[in-house]
């Protein structure tokens, strides 16, 4: 596998010409026509406690096969409710704890999450899914401030829980920010969850602690609050995970405050390594080793700290190849009055900081980002960047340098530096986010979550008529969802590059098609896939503006 994709990176990359370049992207919200109804819930208004602060995630997933994406958004909760869940009483599961959306692909999607089975009584936060059994029918994983739950799709529209059966911890944690990839490669996907903050280390009994934050006062944390472990699980195939984490060599300790996790073979040796986005901390890379353990190489590799060798308050991670260099490249949103770090990488494994030459570190300063995503809107063959932004502090105005309301942001790649383009949308305090084609029209549609109020669901109205090419990727000897299979394409002399991930973002699963616009160009010459497997297929002369449906051979 190894020979077949150096051999594959050996092949010219570049950019596509555009055909309409001008057309400016744009998108409408649709959420209320299109039957999107849900109220998200994070404690109170006045976010006292940093519980409150964080959010929670949507995920798109095909969860019935009919070849639409349907949305999954899973809510938190109050302090009153968190207060019994410590205490060793789970309360019933509310109502709009947790939403299922079928997409009827006429425009509109219905609420279908009462018959489905699905129940959150805890205080949700990540919302993924994947076929972990690998039957024919994706799963569902949230992750909670409680137990996760873990959701085996029955295949009639219905969904059981099977976490505590499955092997999942049963001791009440703060996850957050959840991937699945096959890291050893045995057609299994296993499953990484980050921990936050130790939740029994809050004293939830009196009154909220109060913190100064730059002269403001505010709810107090993560610092100074005992981190929660990540923990690795393997798949046994059997439809039960096992705790890998000490063997794996992927222990957390001191634990830091982990948000956002992918797989993603980032030195491109045909091993999946791991991400983690840290709050307040340096970020993990744990490198494949290859016989089942990991190398911690954030530090080595240029990505644990910023250009500045500072530690930020990671939140979300963008994953992609944004300069179309044929190496997958990294960016992590952070804290306001700070800038969101772009980690080019420069050779297989290496990174370098290049933030302010993609003219991202001034633009981003004021910004507290969350949610975050390369993905080309435009279809002009470059991938643009997303920011789902909020503040976690209400008073946050007052500081004259940020604001508690924000934008979400798209910022327009133009070869390699990013602009950002105005929306037009309203600003909240926004967290959880993913991209997906609802329409399959080759455009990509958005999934915004704020802290409180109505999702956004956002229509990609952008005018222009520039081809597309997208891929569902099937595994038969690999994992069922393909996760690790990648693609590179050649068009009109250019090459693009993606593979299949799960994982990044904030809390949330993206569309887990890899979509290709294509500039000017009106063909596909070649498309060559390598498996997780290692296998290799090439297909030639493909057509453009649909999805191909390709089972691994």
């Amino acid at each position: 596998m190894k020979r077949a994709f150096l051999a594959l990176l050996l092949l010219p990359f570049g950019y596509l010409l555009t055909a309409d370049s001008s057309a400016p992207i744009s998108f409408v919200d649709i959420a209320a026509q299109a039957g999107i109804r849900a109220q998200m819930v994070c404690g109170s208004p006045e976010k006292k406690w940093i519980t409150e602060a964080n959010g929670s995630g949507v995920a798109v997933l095909d969860y019935d096969n009919d070849g639409l994406l349907d949305i999954l958004i899973v809510n938190g909760s109050t302090m009153d409710r968190l207060a019994q869940i410590l205490q060793g009483t789970t309360p019933p599961a509310p109502k709009g704890a947790i939403y299922l959306f079928r997409n009827l692909g006429n425009g509109h999607f219905e609420d279908v999450t009462a018959r489905s089975g699905l129940f959150n009584p805890y205080w949700g936060t990540g919302a993924n899914a994947t076929d972990f059994n690998n039957d024919g029918y994706v799963d569902i994983l949230v992750t909670t401030i409680g137990l996760d739950l873990l959701f085996r799709n029955n295949g009639n529209g219905t969904f059981t829980e099977v976490g505590k059966a499955a092997g999942l911890s049963q001791e009440i944690q703060w996850h957050t920010g959840s991937a699945f990839g096959d890291y050893d490669n045995d057609g299994k996907p296993d499953l990484y969850i980050a921990g936050y903050v130790d939740i029994r280390s809050l004293d939830l009994r009196g009154s909220p602690k109060v913190c100064n934050y730059r002269g403001l006062p505010g709810f107090c944390g993560p610092l100074n609050l005992k981190g929660a472990p990540d923990i690795l699980y393997h798949n046994n195939g059997n439809g039960t995970f096992a705790d890998v984490t000490v063997r794996a060599k992927v222990v957390d300790a001191p634990a830091r405050y982990g948000f956002s996790v992918v797989f993603e073979d980032f030195n491109q040796d045909g091993k999946p390594d791991i991400f983690v986005a840290n709050d307040s901390g340096a970020n993990y890379l744990y490198l494949n080793a290859g016989d089942g353990t990991f190398r911690e190489s954030a530090l080595s590799s240029g990505v644990a700290f910023n250009a500045n060798g500072q530690s930020q308050a990671n939140m979300g991670a963008a994953v992609g190849d944004y300069d179309n260099d044929g190496h997958i490249d990294l960016l992590t949103t952070t804290f306001s009055e700070d800038y969101f770090p772009l980690f080019q990488q420069t050779a297989p494994g290496f990174f370098e900081e290049v933030s302010a030459a993609a003219g991202l570190s001034a633009v981003t300063v004021p910004y507290l980002g969350w949610a975050c995503g390369f993905t080309d809107f435009d279809n002009d063959g470059e991938r643009d960047l997303w920011v789902a932004n909020g503040h976690v502090y209400p008073n946050a105005d007052k500081l004259g340098s940020t604001t508690y309301l924000q934008p979400f942001s798209v910022f327009k790649n133009r070869r390699g530096h990013f602009a950002e383009v105005p929306l037009g949308l309203p600003k909240n305090s926004y967290r959880g986010a993913c991209t997906g084609d609802f329409r399959n029209s080759g455009r990509m549609d958005m999934v915004v979550l704020p802290i409180s109020g109505a999702p956004m669901l956002l229509s990609n109205r952008t005018a222009n008529q520039n081809p597309w090419i997208g891929f569902s990727l099937q595994g038969t000897s690999s994992n069922r969802d393909a996760l690790g299979a990648r693609v590179r394409i050649e068009a009109c002399g250019h090459m693009q590059f993606d593979t299949v991930r799960n994982g990044g973002s904030y809390l949330s699963r993206n569309d887990p098609r890899l979509h290709f616009g294509l500039g000017s160009c009106n063909t596909v010459e070649q498309a060559s896939i390598v498996w997780p497997s290692g296998k290799r297929q090439v297909l030639k002369h493909l057509t453009v503006n649909r999805y191909l449906t390709l089972r691994e051979p």
